[in-house]
C-alpha cells in the first residue's frame, strides 16, 4: 500500500514536471501557472519524503 502511494506519487511528480517545462518555455518562470505547479511538486516532494521518514522510524 505504501509502496503504491509513493509509486503514484513518483508518476505524479514526472507528469507535474513535464507540465512546468512545457509551461515555462511557453510562458516564462514567472507564470502564475507555473509557480502552480512549483507549489504543487514541492508537496507531493514533501510526502514522499514524510513517507520515507515513517518508514525509516519502523
Amino acid at each position: 500500500m505504501i509502496l503504491r502511494e509513493v509509486l503514484d506519487l513518483s508518476e505524479s511528480i514526472a507528469n507535474y514536471r513535464l507540465d512546468k517545462h512545457e509551461l515555462a518555455k511557453n510562458k516564462g518562470f514567472s507564470d502564475p501557472d507555473v509557480l502552480k505547479i512549483n507549489q504543487q511538486l514541492d508537496f507531493k516532494n514533501q510526502n514522499i519524503k514524510n513517507i520515507a521518514k515513517d518508514i525509516r522510524s519502523f
